[in-house]
């Protein structure tokens, strides 16, 4: 188990995140498509470990690909695995890429709302105060869990 930990640990170390992905767009102009490619076969690699920092740093570059113009639909339920993290950081992350990512056909909205309507029957106003920003987007899509 702590082997598992620190390998983890040093795997994580060399991930690369948002940053390193911008990075590495603007230095990859002349072959933009290849070098997203293999940046998005990455991504899905970290999508799959148990670790949520890793998925939510996954999560976080699929949404600035997303502003892209890139299609990330594919990876809805683990944004909304990163949205129920209970680490605020990695939870805001997940509803950032929810409101951004999330239209009337994904699969995962009645997973979202029911995520919020948790979060909104919480004790705790700070995480009323998180999910406020992804509400007005998932209403658009007139969902009958939203309106009910």
């Amino acid at each position: 188990m702590a082997l598992k930990i620190v390998k983890g640990s040093i795997d994580r170390m060399f991930d690369k995140n948002l940053q390193d992905l911008v990075r590495g767009i603007r230095n990859h102009k002349e072959d933009e498509a290849k070098y997203i490619s293999t940046c998005i076969d990455e991504i899905k690699q970290e999508l799959k470990q148990d670790n949520i920092a890793v998925k939510a740093n996954a999560v976080c570059k699929l949404t600035y690909l997303q502003m892209l113009g890139y299609d990330v639909s594919w990876a809805a339920f683990n944004i909304v695995e990163v949205m129920s993290s209970s680490k605020f950081t990695y939870k805001r992350i997940g509803y950032l890429a929810a409101s951004q990512c999330f239209h009337e056909s994904t699969d995962v909205i009645m997973l979202t709302t029911n995520q919020i309507r948790k979060v909104s029957n919480s004790i705790n106003p700070d995480k009323i105060g998180k999910i406020k920003s992804c509400i007005p987007a998932l209403f658009l899509f007139r969902c009958p869990v939203c309106s009910g």
